[in-house]
């Protein structure tokens, strides 16, 4: 039977050997404590990636710069906030309504001649004379005055008068019938037959405007539109007038005389009332 082997018992270690080992272990310790002070103040006190600049293979470290204190913002003062002001459209002038146009009055005109038989002169003695001229003043023994009559019956029922003037031509003058003295119109209304007409008979209107105060031999004309007006309301179908003048007395001859519907004086100047109407 074979020697079985046996392990040699482990040398003991010499008392020189153990300080020797005692002195590693301990400078180990204080190597990994050391490195663990340097790790733990490299990680605690490492830059940032952004700090650190690579210059070729050597990585720079910027020391990072203590940042300064953040000033507080002050406070922005809220803006007023003014209206926006809103367009104004400028108006478009507002054109003025147009007026109804009036209507355009035709205005006509009817020129009537007086009524042969109707017109003439009347005395203060009574005599009259229809067929001669018209006649109007004095002698030594009566005063004469003149009478005329119009027939309307050429102006239309619905016709509004604008406008009558009453035209007798002075043909003839004898001796001064106008000396301090004028022609006058009455308006009247003596019918249909001049021979009894009343010399002074009352008129409708008395003194309505004189026709002449001269002897000058021309056309006489007077306004009388109120007595045509006046008239046609009353649906008389005439106008009638006489013509005196202002004063009258007896004396030496003094005659005003004019045209009749008879043309006695031969001028064709026949007396006339001229109607405007629409």
């Amino acid at each position: 039977m074979e020697d079985e082997a046996t392990t040699p018992a482990p040398t003991p270690l010499r008392t020189s050997d153990k300080k020797v080992v005692n002195k590693a272990i301990y400078s180990l310790v204080v190597i990994l404590l050391l490195a663990g002070i340097g790790g733990g103040v490299y990680w605690f006190t490492r830059p940032s990636p952004e700090s650190t600049q690579v210059l070729g293979t050597e990585s720079v470290i910027t020391p990072t710069p203590e940042p300064s204190p953040t000033p507080e913002p002050s406070a922005t003062p809220t803006p007023t906030i003014k209206p926006t002001p809103k367009a104004t459209s400028t108006p478009k002038p507002t054109s003025a309504p147009s007026a109804t146009p009036t209507p355009t009055v035709t205005s006509q005109t009817v020129s009537v001649t007086s009524t042969a038989g109707l017109d003439g002169w009347r005395a203060s003695n009574g005599g009259y004379n229809n067929t001669w001229y018209l006649q109007a003043g004095r002698n030594a023994t009566l005063t004469e005055r003149i009478f005329i009559s119009f027939d309307l019956s050429s102006l239309p029922s619905s016709a509004t008068v604008d406008q009558a003037t009453l035209r007798l031509y002075q043909a003839q003058v004898e001796g001064t019938p106008y000396s301090g003295n004028t022609l006058i119109v009455d308006h009247i209304d003596f019918g249909t037959d001049l021979p009894s007409a009343p010399y002074d008979g009352t008129a409708l209107s008395s003194n309505i405007g004189p026709l002449t105060s001269n002897a000058v031999v021309e056309w006489k004309d007077l306004i009388v539109t109120n007595q045509v007006k006046a008239d046609k309301t009353a649906s008389r179908t005439r106008s009638q007038f006489r013509i005196r003048f202002t004063t009258e007395a007896t004396g030496a001859d003094a005659w005003a005389r004019f045209e009749s519907a008879d043309n006695y004086l031969n001028t064709g100047n026949l007396p006339q009332l001229v109607i405007k109407y629409h």
